[in-house]
């Protein structure tokens, strides 16, 4: 007889080895990236992936494990606020490299 909790615990099994091995891709990514906003993003997707990773052990946790929901809640918060503060920290050192250049043309023009 086939058993419905058998299947979605099979199914989020399968879901959770999924994301690992797509965070193993994204972190393979991360390290072989050319330039430095492609290994941002590729953290920034590790993350998200660690998330869904949360809220499927929370989910697949019989007993009441609501509070999992909150950890991922508060994860993404912070893993949101990590990559505004490194994008804005690039947009810095490349305004400070243009600035520079423009300032080096001035003084040989």
């Amino acid at each position: 007889m086939f058993h419905y909790a058998e299947a979605i615990r099979l199914l989020l099994h399968f879901g959770a080895l999924f994301l690992m091995v797509a965070m193993f891709a994204c972190l393979v990514g991360a390290v072989r990236g050319p330039k430095l906003a492609d290994r941002i993003i590729a953290i920034n997707m590790i993350s998200v992936k660690a998330i869904l990773l949360v809220v499927l052990l929370g989910v697949s946790i019989e007993f009441d494990a609501l509070f999992l929901i909150d950890v991922a809640l508060v994860y993404a918060l912070l893993s949101f606020l990590a990559v505004v503060i490194l994008a804005r920290f690039m947009l810095q050192v490349k305004l400070n490299k243009a600035r520079k250049k423009t300032d080096e043309e001035k003084k040989e023009g």
